[in-house]
C-alpha cells in the first residue's frame, strides 16, 4: 500500500482549502454524479432500508442502506435514498460506454433544501460501464488528480492506494468541511463513497470505515 504526504507552509493552506473542496467535488459531481432535474429520482424522501443484498442497477437499490451504515458505526436514526441518474445527462459518460449510474445517500437529517448535512451523511455513486477498460480509465483520471491536490495540500491530505483491490485509493483530507474519499474499480464498475466532515471535523464515517462501508457494497455488486 502506497502513501503520499507532502508537507506545505500554513500561510498557503487556506487559499489551497477551496481548491481541493472543488476537486473532490469534481470527483463526485463530474465524474460520477448529476443531482439535477434530468435524473429519475426513486426515493425523494427518507426510505427504510431494504432487505435485499445484491444491488440493481436499475432501481438502485440494494447496494447500500441506512441499517448497514448504523451498524459500522454504532449511529441511530439514519435513513436512505436513491436516486438513478440519466446517463444523457451528463457530458461525456454515454460517450464513455457507461449504461448505468446510481446515486445512494444516507443520512441522519437534511437541509430545508433537501441538502444533505455535512458531518451526518454520506454519499455513494455506482457508474456501471460496457467494458472494464472505460472503469479504469475513469479511475486513472481521477487517481491523477488526486495525487496531485495531495502534493499540493501537504501533510493535511493523505492518499493510500490499493485499500481495496489494485484499482482503488483512499483520499482522506484533515480540514474541516472536507472528509474523506474512496474509490475503486470492480469489474466494469466504478464506485466513490464519501463522507463529508462538518466546519469541526465531524464526519459519519472516518476513513477507516469508509473503505469497510465501500468493501460491503463491492459485495452487493450483481455477479
Amino acid at each position: 500500500m502506497r502513501r503520499y504526504s507532502v508537507w506545505m507552509p500554513n500561510s498557503q493552506r487556506r487559499t489551497l482549502r477551496t481548491r481541493i473542496i472543488i476537486a473532490t467535488l469534481f470527483l463526485l459531481i463530474v465524474a460520477v454524479v448529476a443531482c439535477s432535474g434530468e435524473s429519475e429520482s426513486k426515493a425523494s424522501a427518507p426510505t427504510a432500508p431494504p432487505t435485499v443484498l445484491v444491488g440493481n442497477y436499475e432501481s438502485c437499490r440494494g447496494f447500500l442502506d441506512a441499517q448497514s451504515i448504523e451498524d459500522l458505526t454504532g449511529e441511530t436514526g439514519l435513513f436512505d435514498r436513491e436516486r438513478v441518474i440519466v446517463i444523457a445527462g451528463i457530458p461525456g459518460l454515454a460517450e464513455s460506454g457507461a449504461v448505468n449510474n446510481c446515486l445512494i445517500e444516507v443520512f441522519r437529517s437534511l437541509a430545508t433544501n433537501d441538502v444533505l448535512i455535512p458531518g451526518e451523511s454520506m454519499t455513494l455513486s455506482i457508474v456501471k460501464f460496457q467494458t472494464p477498460d472505460s472503469a479504469v480509465t475513469l479511475f486513472e483520471s481521477t487517481l491523477a488528480s488526486v495525487i496531485l491536490s495531495a502534493g499540493q495540500i501537504g501533510d493535511l491530505a493523505e492518499v493510500q492506494q490499493g485499500v481495496i483491490g489494485a484499482n482503488s485509493y483512499l483520499m482522506d483530507i484533515k480540514v474541516g468541511g472536507i472528509g474523506a474519499i474512496v474509490v475503486y474499480v470492480s469489474g466494469t464498475v466504478f464506485i466513490s463513497m464519501s463522507s463529508t466532515s462538518d466546519s469541526e471535523g465531524n464526519a459519519l464515517l472516518n476513513g477507516e470505515q469508509l473503505v469497510i462501508a465501500a468493501q460491503g457494497v463491492q459485495s452487493r455488486l450483481p455477479r
